[in-house]
């Protein structure tokens, strides 16, 4: 009784070596394709967006100056008082004066004002986008 191993074959079966030496080629190039479809997907769905947020929080710190009223990272609100290279005086209440690292800066708030202005073009273009709806 001869016992057969589903690894490589015996030197006997000669005929045999040929598709499995094209079998294994077939396969080793879907594997290398299926690794290249993961790292493809994974450099779209996390490198990509993680760079955006970067690229977004620098452009936010860099065009932080006095008077911006911002939220840290603690959910401390304050307003800009001084900017240094790299960290912020933030005053929170009537004489209490932080000075935070301006990696620590959450958010910056908007104005009353800004956020009328917003909230007036954007009702603006709802009316626009209805009225050409409409026709």
């Amino acid at each position: 009784m001869k016992m057969v191993f589903a690894g490589a074959p015996d030197a006997g079966a000669a005929a045999g070596t040929t598709p499995t030496a094209t079998s294994s080629s077939g396969a080793l190039i879907q594997m290398v394709i299926m690794l290249l479809l993961f790292f493809a997907m994974m450099y779209f769905l996390v490198i990509l967006p993680q760079r955006r947020k970067e690229k977004e929080f620098k452009q936010m710190l860099e065009s932080l100056k006095r008077g911006d009223n911002v939220i840290t990272t603690g959910g401390v609100v304050g307003k800009i008082i001084d900017i240094k290279k790299d960290t912020l005086k933030i005053k929170s209440a009537n004489s209490t004066e932080l000075e935070i690292h301006k990696a620590y800066i959450a958010k910056v708030l908007k104005d009353k004002e800004e956020v009328k202005e917003e909230s007036k073009e954007s009702k603006e273009e709802a009316n626009e986008e209805e009225s050409n709806s409409k026709e």
